[in-house]
Parts: C-alpha cells; structure tokens; sequence
C-alpha cells in the first residue's frame, strides 16, 4: 500500500465505527528519511534505543535563551484563566523531591521572538538537552519510574502533540506514546497525512507517576502532581523553544492546564484555539480517554479539532493528494 493509499484508509477509519479501533488494521509506518538519535528509524518494529541514562546526580537547570526585541504580539483567540498551586509531591513515586513545591510560571515572550535557530541546528540542540533532562532527573528514579521519557520525532516538526506523562510501556522503552494509547495516536497522526517521524511527541513530566490500586494493588497510572509537574515541566518548555513548532496539540485536561494555566475542563476548552507563547494551541482528549469512552461523538470531536489543526498548518485532504 502506498502512501495514499494509506492516508486514505487511515481517513475512513476515522468516519467508522473502526475509526479509532486498534484490532484489524496493524500499524505499519512508511520509511522516513528523519534520523537521529532517540528517534524511530522508520522501518516498522525497529526503534533507535534511547540515550543511555548517565548516573549523575547534578540538575542543572535548563539553559536559557537569549532573546531579541520582543514583536508585537498577535490578538490571542482566548484568554485562559490562570491558577497557581502548591501541593506537595505523592509519597507513591518514591522521590526526595523537596516540599511544598510551587509550580514554575509559564515562559514570557513569544517563541518568535527568541534568537532565530535553524532546522539544522535543533537535532544537536534538542540532543544536547535530553541529556541535561536525563542527568537532572535520573536521582528521581524510582521502582515506579524507571526510565527518563524525552520526547520522540522531528526536532523541526511543524506540528507537537503534548501528552500528560509515560505508563508502563513508555517508561520500559524510554520512548512515549507506545502503547495502546500510541498506537491510537499513530492512526490519528496518518488520518492527518503525516507520519510519526514528521511530527514531534512530548508529555508535561518524563517520569511515570502511578500508586497502588486499592482493590487489585497493581500500579494504576494517575495524573501527575503539581510537585512533579514543577520538577518536570521546564524541560518540555525548553523542548518547545527549540522545536517551535507551528501548531501544538494538547492531549488531555493535564497538558491544557500545565501549558496555558487554564482552570476550565477540558470538555469546554476542547476544539477552541488557544496559545502558547504566540503558538496557536488546540485542546482535544487524550487518546486514552477515547479508549475508555469509545463513542461516536467523542471520536467525531477529536476528529474535528484534527480537521482545525489541518486547516491551520495548509494540510490538504488525503483524496486530494
């Protein structure tokens, strides 16, 4: 099956009953001529293995930007309300992480107004920051969190999804959106006429957060706390000034709340443009939720914000390729 063809079919799954459905049609994703390091190789079932995590026990704190006269800045589509919170870190992911902890504000300026960098640039640069990531956070490891997840694609990708953090699959392979949410996501991605490897993939903390199940006393994955989001996020907003990507896609209530400080759910906000430092943002459910709540409706609603996002980046239709 070519490319097309491929986009094509991805599209009808999104308009059937099997749009998001994860039994018949295994992924098979093109070759992708993107390489790099902690990246897919393009070939499918075939990974690069993440960068090794080094046992420091610094953390350094992200290297700022510098920054050049800030442009006028655009009519924002909304103005979300913003909440600042203190809460301390859950005792279940077994981190010394110093408490109360008070969440870091969001960046000011607009990304288009930082220090120009080129496409050629942000491997290395994104390379470079994975590394103080992992060194920063490798002393929070845990039994729970085994394994920094960075983030996974194109360092010049026009278009990043921002989930809420790693489960299971994604903290043994280092890589996020692997498992069955990944595998969702993976399909909405082709239904859009893109490829994994052309877009970029990040979450609001790298490490797992999860507690024991007070019935069946497995770990449960739950949302990430204010504490753990205060040590975590400031590397995704690095990863942001150095992708600057032309449209973000938040997947869920956590990613919406953390990158715009937003207090309203995330059932109102969904399908409405936002920003992000001068970066128009779309807010949809998390693949997961779809999974749980496998719905006509609800998978028309991402369907069209998917559909806004297209139009927003210059995307033609599948048919008309």
């Amino acid at each position: 099956m070519d490319m097309q063809a491929a986009q094509y079919a991805a599209r009808l799954w999104l308009q059937t009953d099997a749009a998001f459905g994860l039994r018949d049609v295994p992924l098979v994703l093109p070759k992708s001529t993107v390489s790099g390091e902690g990246k897919s190789t393009g070939r499918p079932g075939q990974t690069v293995t993440p960068l090794a995590r080094p046992a420091y026990r610094s953390a350094p704190q992200p290297p700022p930007m510098p920054a050049r006269a800030v442009a006028t800045p655009q009519a924002e589509v909304r103005r979300p309300v913003v909440a600042r919170t203190e809460s301390p870190l859950a005792g279940s992911q077994g981190a010394d992480i110093p408490r109360p902890v008070k969440l870091p504000p969001i960046p000011d300026g607009r990304l288009d107004a930082l220090e120009a960098i080129t496409d050629a640039d942000k491997p290395q640069l994104l390379a470079k920051l994975q590394q103080q990531t992992i060194a920063a956070l490798t002393p929070y490891l845990s039994e729970i969190a085994t394994n920094v997840v960075f983030g996974d694609g194109d360092p010049a990708a026009k278009l990043m999804f921002v989930g809420e953090g790693p489960g299971i699959e994604e903290d043994k392979s280092g890589i996020p959106f692997v498992g069955r949410s990944g595998q969702l996501l993976n399909k909405m991605i082709i239904a859009m006429g893109l490829t994994r490897q052309t877009v970029y993939i990040g979450n609001v903390v790298k490490l797992r957060a999860a507690e024991p199940d007070s019935d069946s006393g497995r770990l449960r994955d739950r949302p990430p706390t204010p504490a753990e989001v205060a040590l975590n996020i400031p590397w995704l907003h690095r990863q942001i000034e150095i992708i600057r990507p032309q449209v973000i896609v938040t997947l869920g209530a956590p990613a919406l709340k953390y990158l715009t400080g937003t207090v309203e759910g995330i059932g109102q906000l969904r399908g409405t443009w936002m920003t992000y430092r001068g970066v128009p943002l779309m807010p949809t459910y998390h693949p997961s939720f779809l999974l749980r709540a496998y719905t006509p409706e609800n998978r028309a609603k991402v369907w069209g914000d998917l559909q806004q996002v297209m139009t927003k980046l210059g995307l033609q239709p599948a048919q008309q390729k």
